[in-house]
């Protein structure tokens, strides 16, 4: 049996979301919480791969930096968590996820996809049209 890249992103996604649950068994947030932007990376890897199992360096750094940037934001909001300022009229960690993730993640993912599939995926589908038509 052969064991590919998709059979090792599905096997982190199941470890990542038995974590998230041994977390919510047991009352421990953090391994909910920080299984989130673990999760969101694993699934844009995913999505970033082609029809033959393959990924493009540029693509996987892109994913990795969005992936990084995520956990930077989840853990600023960790860190603000414990301090009584508020921001825009918000608690600070409120705050980092209405004004910081909530943005990122409906501007930045769309676009990093778009980018992902004009730059790597749509060769895919090229291919499988040029094929299509000249059968």
């Amino acid at each position: 049996m052969h064991v590919d890249r998709v059979d090792r992103l599905v096997l982190l996604c199941f470890v990542t979301t038995t974590v998230a649950i041994v977390g919510m068994v047991f009352d421990h947030w953090q391994l909910v919480y920080y299984s989130i932007p673990v999760l969101t990376a694993l699934f844009l890897l995913m999505a970033a791969l082609n029809r033959r199992g393959e990924w493009s360096a540029p693509v996987v750094t892109g994913v990795a930096a969005f992936g990084g940037v995520m956990l930077a934001l989840f853990v600023a909001s960790n860190i603000a968590l414990h301090t009584d300022e508020l921001i825009g009229g918000l608690p600070a960690a409120t705050a980092v996820f209405v004004y910081a993730v909530w943005p990122f993640t409906t501007v930045a993912a769309p676009l990093l996809f778009a980018w992902v599939y004009h730059r790597w995926l749509r060769h895919d589908v090229d291919d499988a049209h040029a094929r299509s038509v000249g059968s």
